[in-house]
């Protein structure tokens, strides 16, 4: 059975319905496969369900600090059967809704594997879909990792569906993902290490503030080891056996479950060499227009997409518009990544957008850089935080932002105005000027930049 269409896109997350909805709306006859459950990772296996226990159990830890304040005779405890059951609340209906929202555009819904058969032709059930337009938007998945017994290894969407808690949990990796579900499993009472093979957790983020950043999690009871490669896990009778070195030193880790938290990759399985597509481990290899550079039918966006964005959801949107106006009408538009920010949702959160003072004094720039702990600050007293800290770097001759890191409650919120003033050029005088909410953590970038 041959169908044609003018779009068929490969994946059903951010990137993909972006795209779907804008060419069903522009009038074209649209396709969208999936093998998982339409909604794509961060709206059912990734930052929604993910935020949803960081809410349950931050609140728990922000009632605890707070005893004595005001909080009295304080009992609760994480309940992990009645988080999931909230987790599903959202997930459940948020893919039943996306799916509906899709069909009732236009759009074309295939559950299962696609599969490429020729540049201009892919195959699903059975099915055979020919196009003009091709998008891939398939995301990742969990990084191959060479050692024995790296099958046993648990990925995001099985700890996010874990229906109890493990006691121990030990985390490969010292990446978001590690960090954030060690943080949400070490408040909900478990034991938790993360094992990394380098100097540090979080590589790309100010060494500094993830030194603090590291201490904090250590006294929350996080064992963090660094400079530790896995050998090997074998399944034992209650649980596993991790096997890790350090130098010449070898030593044996006991656990219920390991989690896999060492770096994503593009998962390319679906016959990308018959379509004639190019690419790398971190997607299709693809031009300024997100268009395959070796067939021109083939567009990709998101985390599918080998571009200089960072793979995050708001980059998936943005690459989605940018990919759909160039198949729909030609290539004219390209991707700004100025001012992108991220954010750790570990414990405290911890967020930062532009460039790092490593990265300034590699490039040789004069920078001016304000930095300090904020703990004595009203913000973290009221809130009792144990520690919290900003850095923000400077140009030195033009008096605007390049760079801000904060490590502290509602980082992921306040980074977003030193985000519009790097992507906006907002020079010191209009951000100092500008009335913000008081008393609001936004408030306080007057005293990070004064």
């Amino acid at each position: 059975m041959n169908l044609k269409f003018d779009l068929v896109i490969i994946g059903s997350g951010s990137a993909a319905t972006t795209v779907a909805f804008k060419a069903s709306g522009d009038g074209k006859k649209v396709a969208i496969i999936d093998q998982k459950p339409i909604g794509g990772t961060c709206a059912l296996r990734g930052c929604d369900p993910k935020k949803v226990l960081v809410g349950v159990t931050d609140s728990l830890e922000s009632a605890k600090r707070l005893q004595g304040h005001g909080i009295s005779h304080l009992s609760g405890y994480i309940d992990w059967s009645d988080i999931m059951k909230f987790k599903r609340s959202f997930t459940e209906s948020m893919s039943r809704g996306i799916e509906e929202s899709l069909m009732k555009s236009g759009i074309e819904v295939f559950h299962g594997k696609a599969s490429f058969i020729s540049p201009d032709k892919l195959e699903v059930n059975g099915k055979q879909l020919e196009a003009e337009k091709f998008l891939i938007s398939s995301g990742v998945k969990a990084a191959n990792l060479a050692f024995s017994g790296s099958d046993y290894l648990m990925d995001n969407e099985e700890f996010l569906n874990l229906p109890q808690l493990p006691k121990k949990l030990v985390f490969i990796g010292g990446g978001y993902i590690s960090v954030e579900f060690a943080s949400i499993a070490r408040k909900a009472g478990s034991e938790v290490t993360i094992i990394q093979h380098s100097d540090r957790i979080l590589a790309k983020f100010d060494r500094e503030m993830v030194e603090n950043l590291t201490g904090m999690l250590r006294d929350s009871g996080i064992e963090i080891l660094t400079k530790n490669q896995v050998k090997e896990i074998k399944k034992t009778k209650d649980g596993f056996k991790i096997k890790i070195i350090k130098g010449e030193n070898e030593e044996i880790l006991h656990t219920d479950a390991v989690v896999h938290g060492a770096g994503r990759e593009f998962d390319s399985d679906m016959g990308l060499n018959k379509a004639n597509v190019k690419w790398s481990r971190n997607g299709v290899v693809v031009n300024e227009y997100f268009q395959s550079l070796t067939n021109s039918r083939v567009y990709a966006a998101g985390d599918s997409a080998d571009t200089a964005g960072p793979k995050l959801t708001p980059i998936a949107v943005m690459e989605g518009n940018v990919a759909a106006e160039n198949l729909l009408h030609g290539n004219t538009v390209k991707a700004d990544y100025t001012g992108v920010p991220t954010a750790v949702f570990s414990s405290p959160p911890f967020a930062m957008v532009g460039i790092t003072e490593e990265e300034a004094s590699k490039k040789g720039i004069k920078v001016i850089i304000k930095k300090g702990e904020m703990t004595s600050w009203y913000n973290s007293r009221r809130r009792q935080i144990p520690r919290s800290y900003y850095k923000v770097i400077l140009d030195e001759d033009s008096d605007k932002v390049l760079g801000a890191h904060i490590l502290g409650e509602n980082s992921e919120e306040t980074i977003n105005i030193f985000s519009l003033a790097i992507r906006l050029k907002i020079d010191l005088k209009t951000l100092i000027s500008t009335p913000f909410t008081y008393p609001s953590d936004t408030n306080d970038i007057k005293y990070m930049i004064g």
